[in-house]
């Protein structure tokens, strides 16, 4: 079924509502290698490839941003439900690194769902290859899916070897404190620093599984799976990057970062979180350089003064929503949503203060390239509205193997071995959707991770 094309020269498409039936399951629909983006009653699934739109220099050429939008706004799309046409949608992980080339996908075939509404669009090279009525597409959905294997679920041959860092605890160590000192000089004010490790199952891992546990796991997350060079990138962001939604866009930046404790009434806040100044410094840099991007592009923009909490299953963060009203540009649009990843991509969430000495930094002192770890991942339809999450939480998958990376926010008063724990604790939230029943420990000397 698949055709890969790099022009959307002769494509049309159409976009089609479901009639009623038995339920989809999105993570069996988009198997190993489908897309996938569920956030709450929100759901998109990508199978195929009807186009493949080329981002030659990345989020660096804004040239390449605008004629992908223009690409997917070309495509004719007919709709057959009551909502606008032109619901062509593009969906990518796109890397860390702002210089490096990416790619948008066009799938033959969208799933969508937003609450109890569903549709389906397909992308087609004629209209006599499009569907004629939307009465058999419920049936083909559903045989399309995935039967879930036993791969990464519990059963035999799903426990890994041991994590296998690819760098030393004594190396991320040392690597905090050459940037404490760079901050200390003034060279900087807060740098993000990653470090990556790998696990090896003893069979392939059973994606639609390991996506379906993360969804119960993290049921406050966006929870995503996106084919990339590297392998299948996929994850749990709690991270809103940005959303465009007509002229309306919010962004919910996350920074600050403490274990969550579970007792017999659920979860309870350390209260160091909401009083250690480091954090809250952490926190406020990420929230003004947000919105001094965003700032002049609305016409109003909020931003509350104080964070709130975001609860995830071992972790807490402090996070802030600012939302505003997107200004008319002299052109009468607003900006489309891919242009406003290129204008926040990377914030000091994954980056650094100031951006360009955080990246300079990161890139010497970081052994291995992120890939898409930290990188915007989502989607951006043929009007321009979107939703594009950081790519943190997540792994990367090459049938046995995924590397699970992690990133850590220094700033003045940030210390080593603290940041090394804090390492393992994200790395922690990936290897309990990874492999449940491993159960991982922390040396409280040395912030070790063991599996036993």
């Amino acid at each position: 079924m698949t055709r890969t094309r790099t022009t959307p020269t002769g494509l049309v498409a159409a976009r089609l509502p479901l009639e009623p039936g038995p339920p989809i399951d999105p993570f069996a629909l988009a198997g190993g290698t489908g897309i996938l983006f569920h956030s709450g009653s929100r759901v998109r699934v990508g199978l195929g490839t009807a186009l493949r739109i080329a981002l030659p220099g990345g989020l660096d050429s804004p040239a390449d941003l605008t004629n992908a939008v223009a690409g997917l706004a070309a495509i004719p799309c007919h709709d057959q439900g009551d909502r606008p046409a032109g619901a062509v949608t593009a969906f990518s992980a796109l890397p860390f690194e702002r210089s490096e080339a990416g790619a948008l996908v066009v799938p033959e075939v969208t799933y969508g769902r937003d609450g109890d509404t569903e549709w389906v669009t397909v992308v087609a090279a004629s209209h006599a290859d499009l569907p004629r009525s939307p009465s058999r597409l419920r049936s083909w959905l559903t045989a399309a899916q995935t039967t879930p294997g036993r791969s990464g679920d519990g059963q035999p041959g799903s426990v890994p070897s041991p994590v296998v860092p690819r760098s030393s605890d004594s190396a991320f160590v040392a690597m905090v404190t050459q940037a404490l000192e760079a901050i200390g000089r003034g060279d900087l004010v807060k740098v993000v620093l990653a470090r990556h490790v790998d696990v090896t199952l003893g069979q392939a891992i059973d994606v639609p599984v390991l996506l379906r546990r993360w969804h119960d796991l993290e049921p406050n997350c966006t929870v995503f799976s996106v084919p990339s060079p590297q392998g299948q990138f996929v994850g749990a962001s709690p991270e809103l990057l940005v959303e465009r939604s007509g002229s309306e866009v919010i962004s919910r930046p996350l920074a600050g970062t403490a274990e969550r404790f579970i007792g017999s009434e659920g979860s309870v806040l350390p209260g160091a979180l909401l009083e250690s100044g480091k954090d809250a410094i952490e926190h406020r840099l990420v929230v003004d350089a947000i919105a001094e991007v965003l700032g002049p592009l609305c016409v109003h923009l909020d931003v509350p003064a104080q964070p709130d909490l975001v609860h995830l299953h071992n972790i807490v963060h402090l996070g802030t929503t600012l939302s505003g009203t997107l200004a008319r540009q002299p052109s009468g649009a607003v900006p489309d949503s891919l242009a406003l990843v290129a204008a926040l991509h990377p914030t000091p969430a994954v980056g650094g203060v100031p951006a360009g000495a955080a990246r300079a930094m990161i890139s010497r002192l970081e052994r291995e390239p992120r890939g898409r770890y930290a990188g915007p991942v989502g989607y951006v339809d043929a009007n321009g509205d979107g939703r594009w999450m950081l790519g943190i939480r997540a792994l990367t998958l090459d049938d046995r193997t995924a590397r699970l990376t992690a990133g850590v926010g220094i700033v003045a008063g940030s210390e080593p071995t603290v940041e090394l724990v804090e390492t393992n604790l994200k790395l922690t939230a990936v290897l309990d959707a990874l492999t449940p029943r491993q159960r991982t420990t922390r040396s409280e000397k040395t912030g070790q991770t063991v599996s036993t």
